[in-house]
């Protein structure tokens, strides 16, 4: 009787102990799951934008996090055993431990001074420039504790941080949106924002951002209504460092210069917007969107959701602009930027629907600029 009391006990402890084992792997895997919120997050094979494409994951892809290279995530797909490194402005870690930390962004003209301890009196032991974001550790009266990109802690003064959630951050590009308590347009409005706001994405489910605004309410807004930013030191190299590949896009969409446009053509006699884009690339950079693992949409919504984003100011030739129709923020429109603030496109005005230039930062497409990407 008394082996069997003794059987049993152990037994217990046996189930209790898998179950602690069981609950510990969990815990450790919800800390490093994590979800693609960009449109296409490109996998690659090394941790920089010159590996090769593995795959393009699209939005609320799930990945399981396994190692951090700098600003590099290596990740492993849920369902097989695919790998690769993806930039950390694309995913979002469920570790909310992580995430409840503040980031700074450093507002100071010319640098700010990185100190050993929190005083002007310590050692200088870095320098930030404006604009610069970086981890917030904790306060200390009127200083930030913060971490370098080396893993240094240092110290600066708050009078000079922009403190903001700590996700990736996104630009509103609707002229307004309703930020709401729930990811449906019938629950209550938390806060209304404006084109150009900053937000911050926590999450992702089925076409809608979980964010915060840059004062730290919650909400949920529609994912076309804003803008991923892909924040890096050498903003050119977003999508790799680009060759030399694209530099012969103007010279080749110039041969189209006054073909006719024609709604749902492709060439290579007449084109619509997307059709001219697609014909372009697919005819003539088959090669260069094969390397970069893109397969190029045929409208200029799905396009948009290709390569990554870009700001406005650091477009290059062969980037892809998009704009609206002026009276909604849904893509309508796209074409190819070649320099000079220019891009070359196929209009659909009447009078001049045809292949054509036009300035990009005055007129009419000016106030109808939504977004670019760069394949």
């Amino acid at each position: 009787m008394r082996r069997l009391k003794k059987k049993n006990a152990l037994f217990v402890v046996y189930v209790l102990l898998v179950i602690m084992m069981m609950s510990t792997t969990l815990v450790y895997a919800n800390e490093n799951n994590a979800i693609v919120i960009a449109g296409q997050g490109m996998l690659r094979s090394t941790a920089d934008f010159n590996g090769e494409v593995i795959q393009s994951l699209p939005i609320g892809t799930e990945v399981l996090v396994q190692e951090t290279k700098n600003d590099w995530y290596q990740v492993v797909l849920q369902d097989n055993a695919t790998k690769g490194w993806m930039y950390k402005d694309i995913i979002v870690k469920y570790d909310e431990k992580a995430n409840a930390l503040k980031k700074g962004i450093i507002n100071a003209d010319g640098v700010l001074n990185v100190r050993s301890v929190p005083s002007t009196e310590g050692t200088i032991i870095s320098k930030l420039s404006n604009g610069t974001e970086v981890p917030i550790l904790s306060t200390d009266e009127e200083w930030y504790q913060i971490q370098l990109s080396t893993g240094v802690k240092g110290f600066v003064h708050s009078d000079f941080v922009d403190p903001v959630p700590n996700y990736p951050q996104a630009k509103i590009i609707a002229v307004s949106s309703n930020i709401y308590e729930s990811p449906n347009a019938q629950s209550k409005i938390a806060v209304t924002l404006n084109k150009n706001d900053n937000i911050y994405i926590k999450n992702y489910d089925n076409g809608w951002y979980n964010i915060l605004t840059k004062d730290f309410i919650e909400g949920w807004i529609k994912s076309e209504e804003a803008e991923l930013q892909i924040n890096v030191v050498q903003p050119v190299n977003r999508s790799g460092t680009r060759t030399h590949t694209l530099s012969s896009i103007k010279s080749v969409s110039e041969k189209y210069l006054g073909k006719p446009y024609k709604y749902a053509s492709a060439g290579p006699d007449s084109f619509d917007c997307s059709g001219f884009v697609y014909y372009i690339m697919n005819t003539y950079y088959k090669d260069y969107l094969k390397e970069k693992g893109i397969n190029l949409p045929r409208s200029s919504r799905d396009q948009a959701n290709v390569g990554t984003r870009i700001n406005r100011d650091q477009l290059q030739v062969g980037d892809l602009v998009f704009f609206n129709s002026g009276s909604s923020s849904t893509i309508s429109h796209v074409g190819i930027y070649i320099g000079n603030n220019e891009f070359i496109h196929a209009s659909s005005t009447p009078g001049d629907a045809k292949i054509i230039i036009s300035p990009l930062n005055t007129g009419h497409y000016n106030g109808r600029y939504s977004t670019a990407v760069r394949l």
